[in-house]
């Protein structure tokens, strides 16, 4: 009888451990399976949903892209016209013109076989530079930038001339149309049109003016066309087309007269000239509807060459980016507010005694306000207060008005009030908020010091006078059109500060400042067949950096409208710093009178006999 052999000590206590092990082990690697299997499905989930949801229009659009063929239609920009119609700002068609040469050895061997003849014509028609041609068409060129914005009389001379024995004319040479933003009249009206500049990459962008305000809507949008390809980019003609048609860019019409600008700029080239002045302004406009007839200032520049200019501030439409303190043209206006608040009427006598006038009389912060020469005038009334631009007695009338019923007349006015031509560059006037004004601000803003305007805001404010006492919207723009509408400007009453007889009572008393009785006066001499009201303003030129004014230093302006009864126009005529003389009656006085003797014919301004 066998034996049976007993089971080694400890073997199955050894397995059991093994299995047990081996379990923990599949468990352990099965869990991290599962987590990682998890993971990757909430990834793959959230990824997707990502792809679907958020990110939906980018894939569709890819997606497109693969089967649609996209094709850009530029659009036409919208031209700029004068009243008359004159073309004053359009796009011409040009071309940008290119060498260009593909990689066959025949053509390569061909054109640099006469290269030399090429450089030779291709830059003697287009200007270029021999030395410079030469270099860049290499034997590695492909395409090679000639130049922009050619002529199409340079593409055509390109296009007939024979260069190459054996190959057809314009061999080497690639054109592509494009458009150049041209002004026909050259410097005519410039600051107020502006120009197509360039931005820092590159691309246009309208600068100042006109051009710059309504940039977006001269410019119109370009239209896109979608349409089905197949594998090869072929077009399939089946499907259905997704037109986005070009919108074009919108007319604008100004209400400026061209023969008439462009008097106005000659004669105050000339003025500015003979003044020795650092620049000057001139603006028309007609009273009773606020259309601006002419608007110029000099220096100018051609807008199309507008790279030329060397001072960007020439750029700057002075008649209403320059805002300055427009002196005694303000005096009207403090005379106008004393008849309308009963505070004077037309006989009120005011004795100037001694040429000045005291505020703060006694204390420390004494303060003393001359007449213009430091001399007395005597006894006055509101008539000779505006003849003799008398600081004391407009002063006098100010504080009998009061400070609590000057200042919302002045703001009515429109002295603080941006005027909203649409011209990019456009400024307004800081008027100090009431409750931070003194006596002495008081005081001397009623003759114009210590606040500010810009030329157009002064003659939208003494516009007033001259109409009756209603403040016309000052406007320049006539119209915007294009193919489905015509947005015309209508006449519009801003404000009515003063009544009309107190306006046609301000209007007689500056008839009397330009008839006084000089004979030697400039408008004695050589307007004495026209029936004119208007005022003179010299003003100092304060200190940028410190208080006070310059001695030797003004700004220059006269204001004036014709005929008195029935004006038909009104024109500020403002000189910077002009250094001949100090004074308005010398300086912008003449040149006023110089642009109305060029202009009064156009605009219809009858004579008196």
């Amino acid at each position: 009888m066998k034996k049976r052999t007993p089971p080694a000590k400890g073997l199955l206590t050894k397995q059991s451990s093994q299995t047990s092990k081996s379990g923990t082990i599949f468990n352990l690697n099965t869990t991290i399976l599962f987590v990682v299997t998890s993971i990757f499905a909430v990834l793959l989930v959230f990824q997707m949903g990502r792809w679907q949801i958020i990110h939906h229009q980018y894939f569709n659009t890819l997606a497109q892209s693969q089967y649609l063929g996209t094709q850009r239609q530029s659009s036409t920009r919208g031209v700029i016209y004068a009243s008359d119609g004159t073309v004053l700002s359009t796009d011409d068609p040009t071309w940008d013109i290119y060498a260009s040469l593909s990689s066959i050895k025949e053509e390569r061997e061909a054109f640099f076989k006469q290269k030399d003849k090429f450089v030779a014509t291709v830059s003697g028609i287009l200007g270029l530079k021999k030395n410079d041609l030469d270099k860049e068409l290499n034997e590695e060129f492909r395409y090679v930038p000639l130049l922009k914005n050619a002529s199409i009389e340079q593409k055509k001379a390109l296009e007939e001339v024979k260069i190459f024995d054996e190959k057809p004319t314009g061999f080497g040479l690639s054109f592509e149309e494009s458009e150049k933003r041209i002004y026909p009249n050259g410097t005519l009206a410039s600051h107020v049109l502006g120009f197509m500049g360039k931005t820092e990459d590159g691309q246009d962008k309208g600068v100042y003016g006109i051009e710059g305000y309504f940039y977006g809507a001269l410019s119109g949008t370009e239209g896109l066309t979608y349409e089905e390809q197949d594998a090869n980019g072929n077009v399939i003609l089946t499907t259905e087309y997704e037109p986005v048609l070009p919108r074009e860019g919108k007319d604008i019409t100004l209400t400026i007269k061209p023969g008439v600008q462009a008097k106005v700029e000659e004669a105050l080239k000339k003025g500015v000239e003979d003044m020795q002045a650092k620049s000057g302004s001139a603006i028309i406009m007609n009273p009773k509807t606020g259309e601006i007839w002419a608007m110029a200032n000099y220096p100018d520049f051609d807008p199309n060459e507008y790279w030329r200019v060397q001072d960007p501030w020439i750029f700057k439409n002075k008649a209403i980016a320059d805002v300055y303190e427009p002196g005694s043209v303000i005096k009207p206006l403090t005379v106008s507010i004393g008849l309308e608040t009963e505070a004077i009427d037309e006989n009120t006598k005011c004795n100037d005694s001694t040429g000045f006038i005291k505020i703060y009389e006694g204390t420390p912060d004494e303060k003393i306000i001359y007449t213009w020469d430091g001399a007395p005038d005597g006894v006055l009334v509101p008539r000779e207060y505006l003849q003799y631009s008398n600081n004391p007695c407009i002063v006098r009338t100010a504080l009998k008005v009061g400070f609590d019923n000057y200042y919302p007349k002045l703001k009515e006015f429109g002295i603080g009030q941006f005027v909203g031509l649409g011209l990019e560059g456009e400024n307004n006037s800081y008027l100090m908020p009431y409750k931070y004004w003194t006596e002495i601000d008081f005081a001397v803003a009623s003759f114009g010091q210590s606040i500010s305007a810009t030329p157009m805001q002064v003659l939208s404010a003494i516009s007033t006078i001259a109409n009756g006492g209603k403040r016309m919207q000052p406007y320049i723009i006539e119209s915007v059109s294009d193919d489905d509408e015509v947005i015309k400007y209508k006449p519009r009453v801003l404000s009515e500060p003063i009544s009309e007889k107190v306006a046609n009572s301000v209007a007689d008393m500056m008839r009397s400042v330009v008839r006084k009785g000089d004979p030697k006066w400039i408008f004695n001499r050589y307007l004495e067949d026209y029936d004119i009201a208007g005022k003179t303003g010299t003003a100092q030129v304060p200190k940028p950096d410190e208080p006070g004014y310059y001695d030797d230093r003004t700004n220059a302006t006269f204001i004036g409208f014709a005929p008195v009864d029935n004006p038909r126009m009104i024109m500020l005529v403002r000189l910077e710093e002009p250094g001949i003389d100090i004074y308005s009656a010398t300086t912008a006085a003449p040149v006023w009178v110089n642009i109305f003797l060029q202009i009064a014919d156009d605009l219809e301004i009858p004579k008196t006999r």
